[in-house]
């Protein structure tokens, strides 16, 4: 019985129509920084990249084609999924919190250890992991080969089989092409557009301020410095050794990566386990100087804000929310 089950999934797999797909990126100010061969697509980019929107949304990538990649990164929610932890095939938990996925051409490592240095690997460890796709990257190119759609789109743009190189790098340039760059900050740092209302140039000047510190980590254009930190989370009731994990080294552990503050508005829960649900728990936080847990960075200490000053603060990282990038129809199935 099981042996017929899978027989006519794969069938279906396979006679599944694709529609007929055009690629066009939202726009993006002129002085926002981004490799030319995002912001001038070349026509075979363009295909690598519809390519891999038809593989993204497509739930014939897990093992029992229940999910997809973006059953956990959904673009409502800045490509994240509202969860604490993911839910995957056979109906398995993720271990984490499911990143947003937006501006992916600027880190050096992927996931919340950097345990993945390529962006075009990261698509390997969900499909490897049994409780999210649990496809191994072979085993879904030979049930790639059964579709007529993927044969021959792979056949256009590789001039090969549908094999783990063509997978991953048309799931790449899909991840590439995610970019969020229309917030209203955006248009105040990028357009001169005086956009920021009273409470958001407040928050503003809180955020890089001395006084909070929020940019010594949480810089740069998409507000991360992309390193490892520990922020005295209470880590008692878990197993997550954050960074240790990749390099064995203890004073790594309960390290996590910084994560860009932008789409917060978007992406709740927070924190690498999803703990928080609102942006007004995550200030609380800071505010009160983290939970002490060992390895605490210096830098998170009471902060002594009142409470207009943590609703300024909110407002403005709320001005980091691009609504285009989030209803933009081209990141649509």
């Amino acid at each position: 019985m099981k042996s017929w089950a899978a027989l006519l999934l794969l069938a279906a797999f396979a006679c599944e129509s694709k529609p007929e797909l055009k690629f066009d990126l939202p726009e993006i100010p002129a002085d926002f920084p981004i490799p030319d061969s995002i912001r001038y697509l070349s026509e075979r980019n363009k295909l690598q990249i519809e390519l891999g929107r038809a593989l993204f949304y497509d739930r014939g990538l897990s093992r029992d084609s229940s999910v997809s990649c973006a059953s956990c990164h959904k673009q409502a929610l800045a490509f994240g999924d509202g969860l604490p932890f993911s839910v995957g095939a056979h109906g398995g938990s993720g271990r984490r919190n499911a990143p947003p996925l937006f501006n992916l051409f600027f880190p050096q490592s992927f996931f919340k250890d950097g345990g993945i240095p390529r962006l075009e690997e990261v698509a390997m460890a969900p499909m490897d992991d049994h409780h999210e796709l649990d496809l191994p990257l072979q085993e879904l190119s030979l049930r790639l080969r059964t579709s007529d759609f993927y044969v021959s789109e792979i056949e256009k743009i590789y001039q090969r089989q549908p094999d783990p190189f063509s997978i991953t790098r048309a799931l790449m340039w899909f991840q590439l092409s995610l970019v969020s760059a229309n917030s209203k900050y955006d248009n105040y740092l990028y357009n001169s557009a005086q956009v920021l209302n009273a409470s958001e140039s407040r928050g503003k000047d809180l955020f890089f301020s001395n006084r909070t510190q929020c940019a010594s980590c949480h810089s740069g254009v998409n507000f991360t410095d992309f390193q490892f930190h520990n922020i005295g989370l209470n880590m008692d009731a878990q197993l997550d050794t954050g960074r240790a994990r990749i390099s064995n080294r203890a004073e790594d552990f309960a390290k996590f990566k910084t994560s860009s503050l932008r789409n917060l508005g978007f992406s709740a829960p927070y924190m690498h386990d999803g703990r928080y649900n609102s942006l007004s728990e995550v200030l609380a936080y800071y505010n009160r100087g983290g939970d002490g847990y060992p390895g605490q960075d210096s830098r998170i200490k009471p902060l002594g804000l009142s409470p207009s000053e943590l609703q300024d603060l909110e407002q403005f990282l709320h001005a980091l929310n691009d609504s285009i990038f989030v209803k933009h129809r081209v990141y649509q199935p």
